[in-house]
């Protein structure tokens, strides 16, 4: 089993409003990190975009099925390792799954094709209800498939602890305080700017909190992504959570 879960390839799902080109380095620094082969969900800001028209990422889960059915192909295995950034991590939750999903009522059955889940600064529960922020989406995977849902699937779920919210802080501060409230109920409270930590950590996980990361792949802060040593904080979990389960 340690034999088949080291060949695993890894495949990167970005985050809402992405587009795959904003994760080659994280592509890059990954392979060398893990000494695995990894690919990139070929999702752009169209696709996401999408998803507030429809309230559904029932296209966004037609395109990670063929990249990852493609993956295994390419690389002759029969599982891989899924690294979610932020709704990524949703839209992963809902894959593995073997409930009725969205409109045109899809199954994809992912947690056959699928052996460890690492989330990075995704929002795995919520309080509200609605289109805004995906929250109908949320919602639908606590209710569906709560916390580590699947015994056999491996799950590490990773959290930057960068920011307090504050209603009357700076504007990175404030900014917090909405996105988490939105989300939470409640805007004073740490997370990563975005994600608070009450909905980024998934019950049942392994959980990571590594202070000072911030949520966006930007080049002017530090995010889950940003350097190699990043990226050996979280990965070692994984490879811990592997060898444990």
């Amino acid at each position: 089993m340690a034999n088949d879960v080291q060949r695993d390839p890894i495949l990167i799902i970005g985050g809402f409003g992405s587009n795959a080109g904003q994760y080659a380095a994280l592509r890059t620094m990954l392979v060398t990190v893990s000494g695995r082969p990894t690919m990139i969900t070929p999702l752009n800001l169209l696709d996401w975009l999408g998803v507030v028209a429809s309230d559904s990422y029932g296209v966004l889960l037609a395109v990670l099925h063929r990249t990852i059915q493609a993956t295994l192909s390419a690389h002759s295995a029969q599982r891989l390792t899924l690294v979610a950034h932020s709704a990524g991590g949703v839209l992963a939750r809902i894959y593995l799954g073997d409930k009725a999903y969205g409109p045109r009522k899809v199954i994809f059955n992912g947690r056959e094709r699928v052996r460890t889940l690492v989330t990075l600064g995704t929002p795995h529960t919520t309080t509200g209800v609605g289109r805004q922020a995906g929250l109908n989406q949320i919602r639908f995977v606590q209710e569906t498939y709560p916390g580590a849902y699947w015994p056999y699937i491996r799950y590490v779920s990773v959290m930057g602890k960068s920011l307090l919210g504050a209603a009357r802080g700076t504007p990175a501060e404030r900014g917090a305080f909405r996105s988490y409230a939105l989300l939470a109920g409640e805007g004073a409270q740490w997370g990563d700017g975005v994600i608070p930590l009450a909905s980024g950590l998934l019950e049942g996980a392994r959980r990571v909190i590594i202070p000072g990361l911030r949520h966006d792949p930007r080049a002017d802060q530090v995010w889950y992504g940003s350097t190699a040593a990043i990226i050996e904080a979280w990965w070692e979990q994984v490879t811990l959570a592997e060898q444990t389960a």
